[in-house]
């Protein structure tokens, strides 16, 4: 796990090189043609630059595998997504990991909103949250009240109710237990679209009552330092990280390549 907090630093490192270097560059000498500074020919079959990073499709299904390869006694999981601070990704994250176990992999697959500041999964998938998952747990009702389908065949969502009663910083651990394991009954996959750690008490509280976390991470945002915090955080509350997603990232040309430019 420490690895990819390491890669964090490096990607600062070159970040700040490319930066430096697009400092020193005048506007004269970014107009010269490229020809003009090439020694010789770049051949793409060389230097494939449209193609340094993988798609988010198979990054999911690796994520997928990686996950069935630490959980492999869990036919059904609950695997919550949680970020250091808003704006990461966490959703887009969580839907995409969603199409791709229920397309990809034939799994039913629940998306939980859990996003207490800016719940926005109804709105994606154009679903009116007139009931949501806090609603049953607060009303003790069947849980697939709260369940809604979701364009595909194994694809639903329980989404959070904006105006539900229940404070979103009062976690009870034993309702939400209970909440999952019923959902586990039917589903072999509940993801939790979770608010950032910074703004939501309970999103680290809820980390022990899942089966693994995933941490997202944007990696031209979030500095390493709070990446590692929370980690810290989700493990002293007993949490179980299952692996970290580095998202929006930026393939910058190499100095390999770049001394070519």
């Amino acid at each position: 796990m420490s690895n990819i907090f390491e890669a964090l630093q490096l990607a600062e490192k070159e970040r700040e090189n490319v930066q430096e270097r697009q400092a020193v560059t005048s506007p004269e000498e970014k107009r010269v043609p490229l020809k003009t500074t090439v020694k010789e020919p770049v051949r793409a079959d060389k230097y494939p630059l449209q193609n340094v990073g993988p798609t988010i499709e198979t990054e999911m299904i690796a994520l997928y595998q990686n996950i069935d390869f630490v959980l492999p006694d869990l036919p059904q999981r609950a695997i919550q997504f949680i970020s250091s601070h808003e704006g990461e990704g966490v959703s887009t994250v969580v839907r995409e990991f969603a199409r791709q176990a229920a397309v990809v992999m034939g799994k039913s697959v629940l998306i939980v909103d859990a996003a207490h500041r800016n719940p926005s999964q109804h709105i994606f998938f154009n679903i009116p949250p007139d009931y949501g998952w806090k609603d049953a747990m607060k009303n003790g009702d069947p849980v697939e009240n709260a369940v809604y389908k979701a364009g595909n065949q194994n694809l639903y969502l329980s989404p959070l109710v904006p105006h539900t009663t229940l404070s979103p910083h009062i976690y009870d651990f034993a309702a939400t237990s209970k909440l999952l394991t019923d959902f586990k009954k039917k589903f072999d996959l509940i993801l939790i679209d979770s608010s950032s750690a910074t703004t939501s008490p309970d999103c680290i509280a809820l980390t022990r009552s899942v089966d693994g976390v995933i941490l997202v991470i944007e990696a031209e945002k979030t500095r390493w330092q709070v990446a590692e915090a929370v980690r810290d955080k989700i493990h002293k509350n007993g949490g179980n990280i299952l692996g970290i997603v580095l998202n929006k990232r930026r393939f910058y040309i190499p100095d390999s390549v770049y001394k070519w430019l």
